[in-house]
């Protein structure tokens, strides 16, 4: 099996080749060919990619349409690799968006990384549940006639 045509089965799923050319808009005949002969063009690595909502850019490069260097990509790896701790931990800080002054950034980061979800997860429990009776009688206490039963 070619490359293109692996790579099309990874993209397709249980889709026919009919069908991704319905999706992108190619001609039948032309993607058939192309995977073959094992030559996807670069427009039709974009649109197959676009259509299936992938990663345009890596499926480029996974194809070799394209290299990491004109992606510019190629030089992360060397990039944190030359980091200093001291940059990594600023960074993941940033990213994490805890500050210096945060209880936060003296902690392991997998405390911190815990921490920073619960936090995030708090605003969603402050939040009043409707289907929460008590909830639901507080919110509709003006509604309640002089007998004290809820007026409909």
């Amino acid at each position: 099996m070619n490359k293109a045509m692996k790579w099309i089965d990874e993209v397709r799923g249980s889709d026919s080749l009919r069908e991704v050319a319905r999706r992108t808009n190619l001609n039948q005949a032309t993607l058939n060919r192309q995977v073959n002969l094992d030559m996807l063009t670069f427009e039709t690595v974009r649109d197959v990619s676009r259509a299936y909502g992938r990663s345009v850019l890596a499926d480029l490069i996974a194809l070799e349409h394209l290299t990491e260097s004109d992606a510019g990509i190629e030089g992360i790896g060397r990039a944190l690799a030359a980091a200093t701790d001291e940059q990594l931990v600023v960074e993941i800080g940033k990213r994490l968006d805890v500050t210096p002054s945060s209880l936060l950034w003296d902690a392991p980061v997998s405390d911190a990384v815990d921490r920073a979800e619960n936090v995030t997860r708090m605003e969603d429990h402050r939040r009043t549940e409707l289907d929460d009776d008590r909830a639901v009688a507080s919110e509709h206490s003006d509604d309640r006639g002089e007998d004290g039963d809820y007026d409909a």
